[in-house]
Parts: C-alpha cells; sequence; structure tokens
C-alpha cells in the first residue's frame, strides 16, 4: 500500500513542478477585449458604434444618433453578407480536404465568398458616404486630415 502511495507521489511530482499558478485577472483589459469583441462581432468597428475613419473626432449627440440609427439599419444586411462569404469559405476548406475535389465547385465557392465580402465593401462605403453628408465642413477636413495621415505614413 505504501509502495504504491509513494509510487503515485513519484510520478505525479513532475506534473506539479510544471504547473502553473493561476492567471490573475486583468480586469481593465478583459473590459478593453469585451468592448473589442463586442465592436467587432458588428458589421462596424469603430469606437462606440461609429465607424474607424470617425474615432477622436468629436461628434454632437445628434450625429451620434444618426450615425448609430445609419448602422444599425446597415447591420442586418452585414450580417447576411458575412454569413455567405464564411459559408462559401467553409465549403471551400471542406471541398479541398474531400476526396471528391471539384475545381468548377471550388472556383464557385470561391467567387461567390469573393462576392460577399466585395458587397460588404460597398455597403461600408455607401454608408461612409452618408455619414460624411452629416458632419460639419471642419468635421469632413479633420477626417480627411486623419486619412491623409494615414496614407503617407510608412509602415
Amino acid at each position: 500500500m505504501k509502495k504504491r502511495i509513494f509510487a503515485a507521489m513519484l510520478i505525479a511530482a513532475p506534473l506539479h513542478t510544471h504547473a502553473q499558478p493561476p492567471a490573475t485577472v486583468d480586469q481593465p483589459g478583459m473590459a478593453k477585449m469585451g468592448q473589442h469583441q463586442q465592436r467587432e462581432g458588428r458589421a462596424f468597428g469603430g469606437h462606440e458604434g461609429t465607424p474607424p475613419f470617425l474615432r477622436g473626432t468629436n461628434l454632437s449627440e445628434a450625429q451620434k444618433d444618426k450615425i448609430f440609427e445609419l448602422m444599425q439599419k446597415q447591420a442586418p444586411a452585414m450580417r447576411d453578407k458575412a454569413k455567405a462569404s464564411h459559408q462559401a469559405m467553409n465549403e471551400l476548406h471542406e471541398l479541398s480536404l474531400s476526396n471528391n475535389y471539384d475545381e468548377a465547385r471550388a472556383k464557385k465557392l470561391a467567387r461567390s465568398a469573393a462576392d460577399a465580402q466585395s458587397e460588404m465593401g460597398l455597403l461600408r462605403s455607401q454608408n461612409d458616404q452618408k455619414i460624411l453628408a452629416m458632419l460639419t465642413p471642419e468635421q469632413r477636413k479633420e477626417v480627411a486630415a486623419k486619412a491623409a495621415g494615414r496614407t503617407n505614413s510608412p509602415r
């Protein structure tokens, strides 16, 4: 009996020495991660539900409300396109690993995924134009200056 306990302890000892203490929870970091996931899970990815190009722009409450309304109207269409793209990519992946690979079907699935992504880009672009139209001339200049800084900066 003592030999069995001793043997069990010998086996468990190396496992115990490699065990790590429980990680501390970074509450502020978790909150940021949750906000990121919340934004990225939607059709838009900016600060507080606004597009990224408006980050840092001082918007009035009325502008924020209108932008929120536009984004909410667009969300179902964006979700449908994202689902279609993901489904086509998943099917393409399954097809590529199957024994019944069909080049024509693969091209069709790739084209379907690309079309859905293209339509999502078009929807974003249309919404961005609607949002820019509701900005003041000063706000538009600020957005344009930030965009010019991003395109001219080395990566």
